[in-house]
């Protein structure tokens, strides 16, 4: 039985860095590096003995949040963290009460936490929520936006890998032939698409009719955040399932968008972290929603985190962590598409050339 709590939560952040292995082409631009935070949570018990718990922040600017930004707020939320770990909801209450949005910065606490907890009970997160870690479904291999030859290279590639569910990012006049190269690489392989955002309804609806030959499974916010009656019109005018990303950040976001779209993409580091999430999950079921959770370009650290939903989920697309020249962690594995969520305790993570944690 563990002793009664002893000790501050104390909190350190340090600079993460990830160099990509090739530039990452989105509809709204394109990086070869992510600037994110490592956090670390220490807790010492009545023994003497001192538990950590990590944590990592993907800042992202379209949300909101840089690397500067991101650190203000963990300093802002060092002296709110109390010195009861296991009060994730009370001390995610006061974090939310202290700073609005910033919600990759709340969400490496969060994750951080669940982390402390897990290893305090020698347990993995998902058998504390109760969960199947065979469950779920295959995660997605995501293709940036290229040239047609160089998409159709990385699909040629990841299907004659096994990799059975291909995401394609789009956005530009050379949707169709780039799609088309990848139909023609990876003939069998499942593709889905990815707009963020940057169409009109009417550009969307064109775009979708004219990419439907290369049988597309569904498109993933084809136009604007804020224009929730053009994702209706989408979906009504293609009859493709359309799932919302950006045009969900929150719990707050399900019931305006529940008879426009046929399901919502959760990232942690959108909501807040696995908390949220959770009830992310929760109100889009009950609203007869599917469920996706994706990524943004983050270490094997808050990959492991978000895997730990993977029961819970219908879509996945969590391969950041494959997008990375040098990934620092070990945890989530993938073996063509197959997430393996780790086994260890808390998020089941070790940094790399790092032992496991008798």
């Amino acid at each position: 039985m563990l002793s009664a709590v002893m000790s501050q939560i104390t909190l350190a952040h340090e600079p993460l860095d990830l160099p990509l292995a090739s530039v990452w082409r989105i509809s709204r631009g394109a990086r070869t590096h992510a600037y994110n935070v490592l956090v670390r949570l220490n807790w010492t018990d009545a023994h003497g003995t001192t538990w950590e718990g990590l944590g990592e922040a993907a800042p992202y600017a379209y949300y909101g949040e840089l690397r500067g930004t991101v650190e203000a707020a963990l300093d802002a939320f060092a002296p709110l963290l109390g010195d009861d770990p296991f009060a994730i909801n009370s001390i995610m209450d006061r974090l939310e009460a202290r700073v609005r949005h910033n919600t990759g910065a709340k969400a490496a606490i969060d994750m951080a936490l669940h982390d402390l907890v897990g290893k305090l009970l020698g347990q993995p997160t998902w058998r504390l929520w109760g969960l199947d870690p065979a469950g779920g479904p295959e995660t997605s291999y995501s293709i940036g936006i290229d040239t047609p030859s160089t998409m159709a290279a990385k699909a040629r590639e990841f299907a004659d890998a096994g990799w059975p569910l291909l995401k394609l990012k789009v956005g530009t006049p050379d949707d169709a032939a780039c799609v088309r190269a990848v139909r023609d690489a990876a003939p069998h392989a499942r593709l889905v698409i990815d707009a963020n955002g940057a169409w009109s309804a009417t550009e969307a609806v064109a775009r979708l009719r004219q990419l439907a030959p290369f049988g597309i499974e569904f498109v993933e916010q084809p136009c604007a955040s804020e224009n929730v009656a053009g994702l209706r019109f989408v979906r009504e005018q293609t009859g493709l399932t359309v799932i919302a990303d950006e045009s969900c950040a929150s719990e707050e976001d399900i019931p305006a968008l529940a008879d426009a779209v046929d399901g919502i993409n959760i990232k942690v580091m959108k909501c807040g972290g696995l908390r949220r999430a959770r009830r992310m999950v929760e109100v889009a079921r009950a609203h007869h929603l599917k469920v996706m959770c994706g990524c943004l370009i983050e270490s094997s650290l808050s990959l492991s985190a978000a895997a730990q939903l993977l029961p819970l989920l219908d879509f996945a697309d969590l391969d950041g962590n494959l997008l990375l020249k040098h990934d620092p962690f070990r945890g989530v594995t993938v073996d063509r598409g197959r997430l393996g969520i780790p086994t260890g305790p808390g998020l089941g993570v070790v940094a790399v050339n790092e032992q496991p944690r008798p």
